[in-house]
């Protein structure tokens, strides 16, 4: 049975850089508000949220539910259903949000400093530095 999945230890301080990360992923549709309805498979398990991605807006997947991110004192924290983890997404889409999140943090940095990024991989790991 589907259910959201609220992940309170990987937060995203910034919501307009959390707004950016999803549009790398493609979710240029999002709804912000407050205390939001999702709209999920299961309605007997309803949840809230204030940055959200409809189902209905996202084209090149069929998800199951919104994706929604609640704002808590630590930050925004990501409630997905399990089945669009397990399916849809991939059980490290949170991860791999995070990475695209503090690339957007490293962008605006070496924007406001008048630089560019650089990447490097390094083995798994990606190294992003600032060029002047």
């Amino acid at each position: 049975m589907s259910k959201y999945m609220t992940f309170e230890s990987q937060s995203f301080a910034n919501g307009d850089l959390l707004l950016e990360a999803l549009a790398d992923f493609g979710f240029n549709i999002v709804i912000q508000g407050k205390d939001l309805p999702l709209d999920g498979w299961d309605k007997r398990n309803a949840r809230t949220a204030d940055i959200i991605v409809r189902r209905k807006d996202v084209k090149s997947h069929h998800f199951l539910a919104d994706i929604g991110f609640q704002k808590t004192a630590s930050g925004y924290v990501a409630v997905i259903d399990d089945m669009d983890l397990d399916y849809r997404l991939g059980k490290d889409f949170v991860v791999r949000l995070q990475n695209h999140y503090h690339e957007a943090g490293a962008r605006k940095m070496a924007r406001k400093l008048g630089g560019t990024l650089v990447k490097e991989r390094i083995g798994k790991t990606i190294k992003i530095r600032v060029k002047f």
